[in-house]
């Protein structure tokens, strides 16, 4: 017993570091490179070009240059607290991630967990800030807590709407409620999941502190707030546990309103036939992250094409227009799911 418990484990760990260096990592590189050319683009420049073909490899150099920076401040026991706090929401959101029928983990509490990784990331930064024992690190730790419990409550009612249309929260049924084709995708069977979906969307910026809601984590914001003391490897490893985020949040928003990993039925069906589920897997998983690069990569053109908004009214905004449409929209698809039933 103790030996299949062992093996599991190591299973388990080998999974998610297969997930994390072959999915994470390189996601990463490719959007931060769309990121730098997209702004380029948007402001007249040219953007990388030198290292490697095109600028491809400029990540690579970024990463290797913060790897051998080193902050001035030496590490300490806070630091590996929160770095025990990013670990654990890493990999307790990692085992969840809707990765396509072949699902490490399909409960009816997985789908949950990338909130629970969410308030667990911000207690991280608040952490962050206490241990910089400066004024601006505190009140920015602060800030951030606020602004991720102002964003967490529309993301959840905006939530609960598609458990209305799809009778449950497990991924499978969420996908399987959808289909390939854009019209049978949950964001336009009513008018209401699709404003579920603008104001699920929306609250995840304000959650993760993304651009163009990043108040809080601004470094020109009172002084820098948890990032004015980041550099070298801190702000590498701030800035991964800050994508991750935004990958795992735009990834649950595909299999929640925008059609999961669903393919077309006559091609699973001719890939069954053929017994090869695991062409299948791979063509799921690929299918679902492309469309969770072309929606990280809208929200990157809009933040680009936008001001940054303050901290404050980023809550008001929260409270005081995202949480009474999630509010309208969770009535309004209850009353829509009873009278499509009716």
């Amino acid at each position: 017993m103790i030996a299949g418990l062992g093996t599991g484990f190591l299973s388990n760990i080998l999974i998610l570091f297969f997930i994390y260096s072959l999915v994470l990592l390189p996601s990463a590189a490719l959007i931060s490179y769309c990121d730098r050319k997209l702004s380029a683009r948007l402001q007249a420049r040219v953007g990388p070009h030198r290292t490697g073909f095109l600028g491809m490899l400029q990540p690579f150099a970024d990463l290797l240059k913060l790897l051998q920076k080193r902050s001035a401040w030496d590490w300490s026991w806070e630091d590996s607290v929160w770095g025990s706090f990013q670990a654990m929401a890493v990999y307790a959101s990692l085992a969840a991630l809707p990765l396509g029928s072949a699902l490490l983990m399909d409960t009816e509490m997985s789908s949950f967990l990338p909130f629970f990784s969410a308030l667990v990331l911000a207690l991280g930064s608040l952490l962050l800030g206490l241990n910089q024992a400066t004024i601006a690190g505190w009140l920015g730790g602060i800030r951030v807590v606020g602004q991720v419990f102002s964003g967490v409550f529309p993301a959840f009612i905006a939530f609960l709407c598609v458990g209305i249309h799809t009778g449950g929260f497990r991924w499978k049924l969420l996908a399987s409620a959808q289909g390939f084709y854009p019209w049978s995708w949950t964001c336009l069977t009513s008018p209401f999941q699709l404003i579920a979906f603008l104001v699920f969307i929306i609250s995840g910026l304000i959650i993760l502190g993304l651009p163009p809601l990043e108040g809080s984590q601004f470094p020109s914001e009172i002084d820098g707030g948890v990032v004015s003391h980041l550099s070298g490897r801190r702000w590498l490893l701030f800035q991964l546990s800050k994508f991750y985020g935004f990958l795992s949040w735009s990834m649950v928003t595909v299999v929640l309103f925008l059609g999961a990993w669903s393919l077309p039925d006559a091609l699973v069906q001719v890939l069954e036939a053929m017994e090869a589920k695991i062409l299948v897997s791979l063509m799921e998983f690929f299918w679902l992250m492309s469309k969770t690069f072309v929606v990280m990569l809208a929200v990157i053109w809009i933040a680009s094409a936008n001001p940054r908004s303050r901290v404050d009214q980023m809550t008001d905004f929260a409270w005081r227009v995202l949480s009474p449409f999630a509010l309208v929209a969770l009535m309004g698809a209850a009353l829509w799911e009873s009278w499509v039933v009716f």
